[in-house]
């Protein structure tokens, strides 16, 4: 009787034993089963971060590059050559500018040419809030008598231009004074401004001068005086 009561005893105990040891395990498993899940939920919520602030990225640019149209800010715009030759554009846009780098002027002086054929004047320029790429350009100057000379025609691309004093037409020659430096498109000097197309620059000033003889009016002796 006593031997039954201790192998009883035993078969709980061992009852016991194993019920403990198959809630650790299922504890165990448990864990590990909320960690992969945790694990599955930080991937996916990073995934769709990331995708989120590549979104707004994206967003951001986009509205970046079309509010910049003005300036013309991206490295593709600037590239003159890959800008339509003809585009509207509302009112918030300004007119394009064209500024010379090449010749410079001084407050109360301008850049000063001696007239001579073998004299050349070299024109460099750059553009601002261009949008529309002219077909042409047409660089020209206007002579104190209101004569122009067509200096040259050029692509809508060209930011230079040299004018080789040779090539100015006899029948029209240069004379002292001041000239006005014209760079319009194919529209012409008197084309109106027009969002993002390219405004006639009128605003550089060159001067020629000439080497001049003076006789002085009395005396057998005749002085001649020339310019430098």
């Amino acid at each position: 009787m006593r031997l039954l009561f201790q192998l009883f005893t035993f078969v709980c105990l061992l009852i016991q034993t194993l019920s403990a040891q198959s809630v650790v395990q299922s504890s165990s498993v448990a864990q590990s089963v909320i960690q992969s899940v945790a694990q599955t939920t930080a991937a996916v919520s990073g995934s769709a971060v990331a995708t989120t602030a590549a979104a707004a990225a994206a967003s951001s640019g986009a509205a970046v590059a079309a509010s910049n149209n003005t300036s013309v800010d991206s490295a593709a715009a600037n590239s003159i050559a890959a800008l339509p030759t003809s585009a509207s554009y509302g009112n918030s846009v300004y007119a394009a500018s064209a500024t010379f780098v090449t010749p410079t002027a001084s407050k109360s002086v301008s850049p000063l040419y001696r007239i001579d054929s073998s004299e050349n004047v070299t024109f460099v320029w750059s553009f601002t809030n261009l949008l529309v790429r002219p077909t042409n350009l047409t660089l020209a100057a206007v002579a104190p008598n209101k004569v122009t000379y067509t200096i040259t025609s050029l692509d809508g691309t060209a930011t230079s231009a040299t004018w080789g004093l040779s090539n100015v037409p006899a029948a029209s020659p240069l004379m002292m004074g001041m000239y006005q430096v014209q760079l319009y498109d194919q529209r012409g000097i008197s084309a109106s401004y027009s969002p993002g197309w390219l405004a006639p620059v009128t605003t550089l000033t060159i001067a020629f001068y000439s080497a001049e003889s003076y006789v002085t009016p009395t005396g057998s002796k005749r002085y001649i005086y020339k310019c430098a």
